[in-house]
């Protein structure tokens, strides 16, 4: 497929963006990016999927990548966005997964479309901020972001702007920052983190991310510091939470009370391991084997 042909126009007139990798005739598993984030997730085919017979079909959300904007949107809308590109793709059953500022959307899937949904997957998520605040636990350099964007949404539209500037006209300058800029991250993050071809994708993802503008990122992290829309505690589906022990960008603890929340959910917490656990294979390779249908 063309990106032209990973789009599809829903019932509002809005672009949606997606990709798929892995088996296409396998089982179907929807997965959402991070904040920020596109749903560029390889630079190619995912072997892995593709060995487990899923198909994977990443999404990028309004304002990410080639999606259009909605100015308005819910993780709740969302999940209405979903089902209409599984309707447009004549999915009758499928799985969703969100990583980290994804895993809320993939929650807001289940709690909305019980009946269509298997299993949702929440890795590297957040628990709803309590009062609009992130967790103290938190790193202080995403606690900060965050409350610039709800307190001073001009100030983090400035810094996300200069980094777009930098990925657009001097990526090696962006890929060695955030490669030697790692003093927040765990250890098992500064590791994946150090490695240029990782560097390398997350500078794809950002570049990608911020095709159309940073608008959609400042507007998403507003929202995450806002009530979610939907009472976890409804959710029907049953659903597989993976957090790393040492994650320093979404602290254990706040996966763990979004855990009690849930009322089937089975708890994967991988010892020692950060926030970035999709690039671990064998917790990668666990992961979508607990999503198969």
């Amino acid at each position: 497929m063309t990106e032209a042909n990973h789009t599809h126009i829903l019932s509002d007139g809005r672009k949606l963006g997606f990709m798929e990798y892995g088996d296409p005739t396998g089982f179907p598993v929807f997965a959402f990016h991070g904040t920020p984030g596109s749903r560029i997730w390889f630079k190619e085919d995912e072997e892995i999927s593709k060995a487990l017979g899923i198909q994977l079909i990443t999404v990028d959300r309004p304002g990410f990548g080639i999606s259009d904007q909605n100015a308005a949107r819910t993780f709740l809308q969302f999940a209405d966005d979903i089902c209409e590109l599984s309707q447009f793709l004549n999915l009758n059953k499928f799985s969703v997964m969100g990583v980290s500022g994804g895993g809320a959307y993939s929650a807001a899937c289940a709690y909305k479309y019980p009946d269509l949904i298997y299993k949702a997957g929440l890795i590297s998520t957040t628990n709803q901020f309590e009062n609009g605040k992130p967790p103290k636990e938190m790193a202080f350099a995403n606690r900060m972001a965050f409350t610039l964007a709800k307190r001073f949404p001009r100030v983090i539209k400035y810094v996300l702007n200069q980094q777009k500037n930098t990925i657009e006209h001097n990526p090696d300058k962006y890929i060695e920052s955030i490669s030697k800029n790692t003093k927040h991250l765990c250890e098992s993050d500064r590791e994946i983190i150090a490695v240029r071809e990782n560097a390398e994708a997350v500078m794809i993802q950002m570049k990608e991310a911020f095709k159309n503008g940073v608008a959609g990122t400042v507007y998403e992290m507003r929202l995450y510091t806002r009530e979610w829309g939907f009472d976890c505690t409804k959710i029907k589906v049953p659903v597989t939470l993976w957090h790393g022990s040492a994650d320093t960008l979404v602290p254990i603890s706040s996966a763990q009370e979004l855990a009690r929340k849930i009322p089937d959910c089975d708890e994967n917490y991988a010892e020692g391991k950060g926030h970035f656990l999709t690039d671990d294979e064998d917790i990668w390779r666990n992961i979508l084997t607990s999503l198969k249908g």
